[in-house]
């Protein structure tokens, strides 16, 4: 398999983890995940923008995206090394596990943000980037192992773990910037 092909796959591997935050934007609102509870030092736990319908649309966001991919990789493209899986359960599982932890990344993202005395929107280097893909991977690496040392750890897949690092903070810095000029982030970072 050539360099070009593994550093592609990567970046169609990790789409399920990156989507769910443009998709938490689009449909969030409504309650706040921590209910507006306060730490002992006044500041909200995680703040207003953490909601319990962008969690779950998030999430969903996800999961279509990835289910769209499987069902193009096996059905359209007859590529099945594109493919999360060819089991539909496996499937499902590795996408939540891209999904939701990456909407649990975000929280804790929020969480780090809050107890280091910024509010939302400031500026929070690394962890605004890497947020994603620190609660995706704190969720898929231990319960799909072998899914994920096969696309981002053995052999010279090690080099697409790389290049989806160094990615991820242009990518971060474009959607945000299209969530701004589209009015549903306050800041373009």
């Amino acid at each position: 398999m050539g360099l070009l092909v593994i550093l592609a796959q990567a970046v169609w591997f990790i789409l399920p983890a990156l989507a769910p935050s443009s998709g938490a934007v689009l449909v969030g609102g409504g309650s706040p995940i921590d209910f507006g509870k306060k730490t002992k030092d006044g500041s909200r736990v995680l703040g207003g923008g953490k909601t319990w319908r962008g969690l779950a649309g998030g999430t969903l966001t996800g999961m279509v995206l990835g289910t769209i991919q499987n069902y193009l990789a096996l059905n359209v493209f007859n590529e099945p090394n594109w493919a999360f899986s060819t089991s539909w359960t496996s499937t499902f599982l590795i996408l939540f596990l891209l999904a939701f932890g990456s909407m649990m990344g975000d929280m804790l993202g929020s969480f780090c943000k809050r107890r280091c005395g910024k509010k939302k929107g400031d500026k929070f280097p690394v962890m605004d980037q890497y947020d994603l893909i620190i609660g995706a991977f704190i969720f898929v690496i231990p319960l799909q192992w072998a899914w994920f040392n096969a696309h981002y750890v053995e052999g010279q897949h090690i080099f697409g773990l790389v290049f989806i690092l160094i990615l991820i903070p242009l990518l971060h810095r474009i959607t945000n910037i299209i969530g701004f000029k589209m009015g549903k982030k306050e800041v373009p970072w």
